[in-house]
């Protein structure tokens, strides 16, 4: 935060009051969609024998927890804003990093499944979305180039999770599929590896997109973000190419290669003193 936070958020009225309706409206919606679209999800990923049908009843659930706990932290920073102290503003960003985080996967499985499209989900991240840009621009006065940093971090953030998810599900798949008699653990290999190092990629990652505009050790920031880069690859690019060319059904496309190539994106910043020292100077 810079000293020109200090003076914003004498007035955190307008700040405040958006701050305690996505707080609401996240909580809210969290509950809601779960009631309403959990046992749909089910039933047509089941009625159309995909693999997401034996993991959705534990991630959906996890993820609406994940999303309540952001809306929480929300109406929290909102307190903040309207006593006009400094930790609303940090609060606020570990907020939406948060609410972005819990609304964006859910909306896979539910338009994957022809439930809903879009993804009802959608209305908790977009409003988050745009509200990132303005807590960090007019709140923290962050400058344009660590906020985009910020948003690239926060992806790669996410798509390392989701490929732990996607991970999780071939496995369980894999080991649903074995022969207890004659196990054969090669094809749940790959996803039991490269699954815990996805996961422990994203939480580095996670730590990173928020410690940029909250941290004072930007040292421990720049470490998080490299690790986490570094993680997101080593275990990233495998497990796409194996997808891709070694589970028998031919080459193609996987979605396993997006967090890999967004955390490449993120450990050459990282990895560049000058860019970085460029990035982090605000305007």
């Amino acid at each position: 935060m810079t000293e020109e936070t200090k003076i914003k958020t004498r007035k955190g009225g307008f700040i405040g009051v958006v701050s305690i309706i996505l707080g609401a409206g996240g909580v809210f919606l969290s509950y809601i969609f779960i009631f309403l679209y959990l046992g749909r999800i089910l039933v047509a990923e089941t009625a159309a024998a995909r693999e997401c049908r034996l993991v959705a009843p534990f991630f959906l659930p996890t993820f609406a927890c994940v999303g309540i706990l952001g809306g929480i932290l929300w109406l929290t920073a909102g307190v903040g804003f309207f006593q006009k102290k400094e930790w609303g503003y940090k609060v606020g960003v570990i907020a939406v990093v948060i609410a972005l985080f819990a609304s964006f996967w859910p909306n896979i499985p539910t338009m994957e499944s022809g439930v809903a499209v879009p993804g009802p989900w959608f209305l908790i991240f977009v409003p988050n979305l745009l509200v990132f840009f303005f807590l960090l621009r007019s709140r923290g006065q962050e400058s344009w180039g660590k906020s985009l940093l910020g948003l690239v971090v926060g992806m790669a953030f996410i798509l390392e999770f989701i490929n732990g998810i996607a991970a999780t599900t071939r496995m369980v798949n894999r080991l649903a599929e074995m022969d207890p008699l004659a196990p054969d653990y090669g094809p749940a290999m790959m996803y039991m590896l490269t699954m815990p190092t996805n996961m422990i990629a994203s939480l580095l990652l996670g730590f990173a997109a928020v410690g940029l505009f909250i941290s004072k050790k930007k040292d421990l920031v720049r470490i998080a973000g490299l690790a986490g880069a570094f993680l997101g690859i080593s275990a990233g690019f495998p497990l796409a190419i194996y997808s891709m060319f070694f589970t028998g059904q031919g080459p193609g496309f996987s979605m396993f290669l997006m967090g890999p190539v967004v955390s490449l994106l993120v450990g050459l910043v990282f990895m560049s003193s000058k860019m970085m020292n460029k990035i982090m100077r605000n305007t």
